[in-house]
């Protein structure tokens, strides 16, 4: 069974990015310099974030390499941390290799790759003194490779061993299958070419899917009661080859390290090939941060390359609400700190 880190390390490495699609717009692109707007914590004592979420008034920032609790939870309007919580371990209210997603309203849904374990971590009853803990039933979510909230009791996850990639689990717990297969034609590595990362905004209905070592996106918009397919992207025939049945991928092309919508933009953190790596300072961890990005690429909902922003410092996580353009971002700075932008 796969470990968290090994995931986590696919995810965040295997992501291919279509840069080339719009070089004969370049002379389109704005290339700017953003500040940050504001310092929400200048410090942050971990060896290394994990997953940043915006909810309505709060930040929540993961820990994976702490041994109590592994969401920290920050209010926006004090720049202070408010609580902690999510536990580690294997009791009953416990994750051992938790992935932690955005929920509606002010909660945090949390799956464990490795146990049957899944739950709603309540941002509201931590600040009342209540347990936080809302155990969530295991069928039907389990098995899968990533899950999105699409409304109340609604969630979308991959489902890799399926033709039709995406499990819709509705309301009523009854389950539907739809979305188009990245590669056409039919190879022994099926389950291999269709893993990957979603990403959801519920204010326009839309979600990216993007596979982890086959270079492919596609957008779906949901109307009514389906989810249509907008547009597929995905890189030239020339830079793979299917041979006795198996895939090959020539190209080494860089790859962002994550991807988030907001109002108006598809958010890609990944280096641009033109701007320079800034001395990166060293910092209180033991991890090697010289390669993080230090750009984000901005792509309008059409997938048209529209902006490249220098950051200054790299960053290493970016968050967005989806109802503004409003980013925050962990950044490295001395020390890991979380700054608000606005794109």
């Amino acid at each position: 069974m796969k470990s968290y880190f090994t995931l986590a390390s696919t995810l965040l490495t295997g992501i291919i990015m279509f840069c080339s699609c719009s070089t004969s717009s370049k002379k389109n692109i704005e290339r700017l310099t953003l500040h940050p707007t504001a310092v929400i914590l200048d410090s942050m004592f971990t060896q290394m974030p994990g997953i940043l979420i915006l909810c309505d008034h709060y930040l929540v920032w993961e820990d994976p390499f702490r041994s109590d609790y592994f969401l920290h939870v920050i209010d926006l309007n004090t720049k202070k941390e408010v609580g902690v919580m999510g536990e580690f371990g294997r009791g009953p209210k416990e994750f051992i290799t938790p992935i932690p997603t955005k929920s509606i309203g002010n909660k945090i849904f949390t799956y464990d790759l490795n146990l049957d374990q899944q739950a709603y971590y309540s941002i509201d009853s931590l600040l009342a003194g209540k347990d936080p803990f809302i155990s969530h039933p295991l069928d039907p979510i389990k098995n899968c490779l990533d899950v999105i909230q699409i409304a109340e009791n609604e969630f979308i996850s991959i489902q890799p061993e399926n033709e039709h990639p995406f499990q819709w689990i509705h309301s009523d717990s009854s389950i539907s299958f739809f979305g188009e297969s990245p590669l056409k034609e039919k190879v022994d590595m099926d389950y291999t070419t269709r893993m990957g990362g979603l990403y959801y905004n519920p204010y326009n209905k839309k979600f990216i899917y993007n596979t982890c070592l086959f270079p492919y996106f596609a957008l779906y918009e949901q109307k009514d009661s389906i989810f249509q397919l907008k547009w597929e992207k995905t890189a030239p025939k020339t830079s793979y080859e299917i041979k006795d049945g198996k895939f090959h991928f020539h190209d080494n092309d860089d790859r962002p390290l994550e991807i988030v919508l907001t109002k108006d933009y598809i958010v890609a953190l990944q280096q641009d090939k033109d701007t320079e790596f800034p001395t990166t300072k060293r910092t209180s961890g033991i991890r090697d941060f010289s390669t993080v990005p230090t750009t984000l690429l901005v792509y309008d909902y059409d997938f048209n390359l529209k902006k490249i922003i220098n950051m200054g410092m790299p960053i290493l996580r970016i968050a967005s609400k989806g109802d503004s353009n409003t980013l925050y971002t962990v950044g490295i700075d001395l020390d890991f700190c979380i700054l608000r932008y606005e794109l």
